[in-house]
């Protein structure tokens, strides 16, 4: 479910089950030509539907961080999940098509999902089941009581 779908006399009855922030990073820096800037765009739409589609009843997809150019993208990524999860999201995904996704670390994100969209025809089944895995072992896992 996208964040505009949700008003706020249904948000109170909804929260309990939208416990899943989905955070799409675009990754753009502003040196992009037009038609690079709309690829990534596309590329990203592309991607999200691995989470937005499936999960749509558990997952609020909120804008997408489109420019990152001269902050760590990491630590800003981190910051921004800190405060969705202070505003009352239980888990904060994030998904990119950005690779240097790969070593960001995770604080305050639950997990970062990239997809490597040169490989998106011939993996997107991959993909999914991979992102599958990792949102069951996130939502399962924090249930887990120790004795």
């Amino acid at each position: 479910m996208k964040f505009s779908d949700i008003n706020e006399t249904e948000w109170t009855d909804l929260q309990p089950y939208l416990d899943t922030c989905l955070l799409p990073v675009t990754g753009l820096t502003g040196m992009e030509q037009p038609w690079q800037a709309t690829e990534a765009l596309e590329q990203l739409r592309d991607a999200l539907e691995l989470i937005e589609i499936p999960y749509k009843g558990r997952v609020v997809t909120y804008p997408a961080l489109h420019y990152l150019e001269g902050v760590d993208m990491a630590e800003q990524v981190n910051k921004l999940s800190s405060r969705l999860k202070s505003a009352g999201f239980t888990y904060v995904v994030v998904l990119t098509v950005h690779k240097s996704s790969l070593e960001w670390e995770k604080r305050n994100v639950d997990e970062i999902f990239y997809v490597d969209m040169g490989n998106w025809s011939t993996r997107k089944n991959e993909f999914k089941a991979e992102i599958s895995v990792q949102l069951q072992h996130i939502w399962t896992s924090s249930n887990i009581v120790s004795s």
